[in-house]
């Protein structure tokens, strides 16, 4: 007997995952290309940019809101994971560590900025997306809590009000980034970047960033000489 194998049909999640994906890039290209404020794109707009219908958008969408809070979790995510790659090697205190995960993070803000404007746009007076925008951001608070409960565990933190300046430091990368990575032009990224690096790590550590830099020059140089 013939066994006949059939293919595995994707789930009604991976269906909506695929679906976010293509109006993530719809609504994007939308509003950067043709300088669209998301209030003026219509769910007929949206929902043709991305080759599907009306009906099938609403199947998956209550409305143009819960598509917005679906897309700041797809860039908020993507912005956590910049973000993990200096939460998961901190305890190794190399600044360029965080450095590297600053560079990645306003990268992402600058290929979503246009949606992310969009975003805190809308939390002004949409309470569902404003609640939406408020836990991705707690998200990364409390990861970034952690890695100063652990550096202050091996004495390498300072003693500080933990919860606090882990909120502040969230919310002044979130706001450097809308405020200033959005409205400047590429270029001015890489200061941007290092100011907020030298902030931070400043802000945190009991080692200065140029120490430890000088100290690491000065073990290359030993190791040239030998």
């Amino acid at each position: 007997m013939v066994s006949v194998t059939r293919n595995a049909q994707p789930s009604r999640a991976d269906r909506r995952a695929s679906l976010e994906r293509r109006l993530l890039t719809a609504t994007e290209r939308l509003m950067q290309d043709e300088g669209l404020a998301f209030t003026e794109l219509s769910v007929d707009r949206l929902a043709t940019e991305a080759g599907i219908s009306r009906a099938t958008f609403y199947v998956y969408f209550e409305d143009k809101g819960h598509l917005l809070r679906l897309l700041a979790r797809q860039v908020m995510d993507d912005v956590s994971g910049a973000a993990r790659q200096w939460w998961q090697i901190a305890d190794r205190r190399n600044p360029d560590d965080l450095r590297a995960a600053i560079r990645s993070i306003v990268q992402t803000y600058r290929r979503h900025s246009a949606l992310m404007a969009a975003v805190v746009e809308t939390a002004s007076y949409d309470p569902a997306v404003a609640a939406e925008f408020d836990a991705l951001i707690g998200e990364i608070r409390d990861s970034t809590r952690e890695v100063i409960q652990s550096g202050q565990k091996s004495r390498a933190v300072r003693t500080l009000p933990t919860n606090q300046v882990a909120s502040a430091l969230t919310w002044m990368v979130e706001r450097v980034c809308h405020q200033m990575v959005r409205s400047a032009p590429a270029d001015d990224d890489e200061s941007v970047i290092e100011a907020l690096t030298q902030i931070i790590w400043n802000t945190l550590y009991l080692e200065p960033a140029a120490a430890i830099a000088s100290h690491e020059l000065s073990e290359s140089r030993q190791k040239k000489g030998r």
